[in-house]
């Protein structure tokens, strides 16, 4: 289901992490009001009679609980929202909080985690432990949400072997899917400043690409969906971004990464893959089927194998 976007910019945010700007992420400078988000729910409303509505930005559980219900029934009254998802941080769910939710019908929690190491999040302070932020994803499963995790690559004191290990307390916590975004550098952030004085060096566009093509291995050889791989930023905000691996096609070179992974370590004599999908493919011959297999391997028992793989040489080479 195609989805409305409401980005509430840095609302029920209590904490400022060192690479957020949300403002010249998004180039939204203001909280809509709620009759900019009727105006805008109608405005979709044009081209299909169903959508889910996402509330993106900020922390929608940091909100107090009247404005989180003040949000969530006024968007119910639109027929055309047959669903509702929101976006938050570990250390602001609770079982108060996710009773509400689900007293308005929102079956999305997406959780901007970030890392599952301890060092890596104390030195973005996002405030909050690798432990709690387990504990909220298992309660927010264990409460019948749809878990989608966020997760940065290359924050400040995380490695290779952090990456991996973040990847698999991730598929432990039962996350349905997540979302693998590059660090970047934003102008006037604290990890631009950390950036110039010598104590951060952000990863390359390669760098990144290698990284994640390991991590797509394991979260959907594991079963966890990847939705997204790098960040959206529009053409004129993206002067802002001084550092990082910024590429508005990472999303496919990491997947043309991943097969080939996927190649070098099987060797398959016959790969057949849906139509849609021979993009994934740069050089090996491909054939297309109605299914996507490597011999008799399907995708996910393909990425399952080369990411066992990852993980032997990653955490036990």
């Amino acid at each position: 289901m195609k989805i409305i976007p409401i980005f509430l910019p840095y609302a029920g945010c209590k904490k400022r992490c060192v690479f957020c700007d949300q403002i010249k992420a998004t180039g939204q400078t203001k909280i809509p009001s709620l009759d900019d988000i009727a105006r805008i729910i109608e405005e979709y409303s044009r081209t299909s009679n169903g959508y889910e509505l996402g509330f993106y930005g900020g922390t929608f559980t940091g909100l107090s609980e009247e404005k989180m219900e003040e949000y969530l029934s006024f968007v119910k009254r639109f027929s055309v929202v047959k669903s509702i998802r929101v976006s938050t941080r570990p250390d602001e769910i609770n079982e108060r909080k996710l009773k509400i939710l689900k007293k308005y019908g929102v079956n999305m929690i997406e959780v901007g985690v970030q890392s599952f190491l301890d060092e890596v999040l104390e030195r973005s302070k996002r405030g909050y432990t690798s432990e709690e932020a387990e504990k909220a994803c298992k309660l927010i499963k264990k409460n019948g949400f749809i878990l989608s995790v966020h997760l940065m690559v290359g924050l400040p004191g995380s490695d290779r072997k952090g990456e991996i290990l973040s990847a698999l307390r991730t598929v432990e916590c039962g996350a349905d899917m997540v979302r693998i975004h590059p660090t970047l550098v934003f102008e006037g952030t604290e990890l631009h400043r950390v950036m110039e004085e010598g104590e951060y060096t952000p990863l390359n566009v390669e760098e990144v690409v290698d990284i994640c093509s390991d991590l797509v291995c394991i979260f959907e050889g594991w079963g966890t969906k990847v939705i997204r791989i790098g960040y959206h930023v529009p053409v004129e905000l993206r002067k802002y971004v001084v550092a990082g691996p910024f590429d508005p096609s990472l999303g496919d070179r990491v997947r043309k990464k991943t097969m080939k992974k996927v190649i070098e370590s099987l060797k398959p004599s016959r790969i057949f893959v849906p139509e849609n999908y021979l993009v994934w493919f740069e050089s090996a011959e491909v054939e297309v089927g109605d299914e996507f297999r490597f011999d008799d391997l399907s995708y996910a028992d393909a990425l399952f194998f080369t990411g066992k793989e990852v993980i032997e040489k990653w955490l036990n080479g």
